[in-house]
């Protein structure tokens, strides 16, 4: 339903439907990046978008229900270099923690797989970023390495391989998984 209405073809960007989905509901900009995704996994939750659309309070009601948190994060916030700073010794602590260990090279494919069709996955802004990642390659582990993810701000190729690590995205329609199809902790 979704699909049809927004024209949704290869070349659209995730931030290019919830772009269009706003314009549809007659929001001022973007739809909320949880209600786009669980209009796109709910034909139910969809189908009462479209009909609320003319009315702000019920458009409103399913905009802001509680039932779209499983449908990955809230909206993101700009992290700073402090939170990367605290995010990284957090991170570096937990895999020192873990003994080193890293994941076998089917959950890594399959982890590197996720985030690569992830809408959160970008190029890095900030400078600490960029510090981190490198040249992207064609091996498996190195597809993604000179990305981030937007929600957390973790550089993907080093994230993907440490296997204390968890994705901070939640499964659309499965709120007991990570978008990596683990067990959220």
């Amino acid at each position: 339903m979704i699909h049809e209405i927004l024209e949704v073809d290869e070349s659209s960007s995730f931030d290019d439907l919830a772009v269009k989905f706003g314009s549809f509901l007659g929001l001022p900009g973007s739809a909320p990046t949880n209600a786009l995704l669980r209009a796109i996994n709910d034909p139910v939750y969809a189908q009462n978008l479209i009909i609320s659309r003319q009315s702000a309070p019920f458009l409103n009601a399913l905009l802001n229900d509680p039932g779209n948190k499983m449908y990955g994060v809230e909206e993101e916030k700009e992290l700073t270099n402090k939170d990367l700073i605290k995010r990284a010794g957090t991170a570096l602590l937990n895999w020192t923690k873990s003994g080193f260990t890293v994941v076998s090279d089917e959950v890594l494919e399959k982890r590197e797989d996720a985030c690569l069709s992830c809408e959160h996955l970008v190029k890095p802004e900030k400078f600490l970023q960029k510090l981190v990642t490198s040249k992207s390659k064609d091996t498996i582990g190195k597809r993604a390495a000179d990305c981030v993810c937007k929600v957390c701000g973790c550089s993907i190729s080093k994230k993907i391989k440490a296997a204390s690590e968890a994705c901070p995205v939640t499964m659309p329609g499965n709120p007991a998984l990570n978008k990596w199809g683990e067990p959220k902790y």
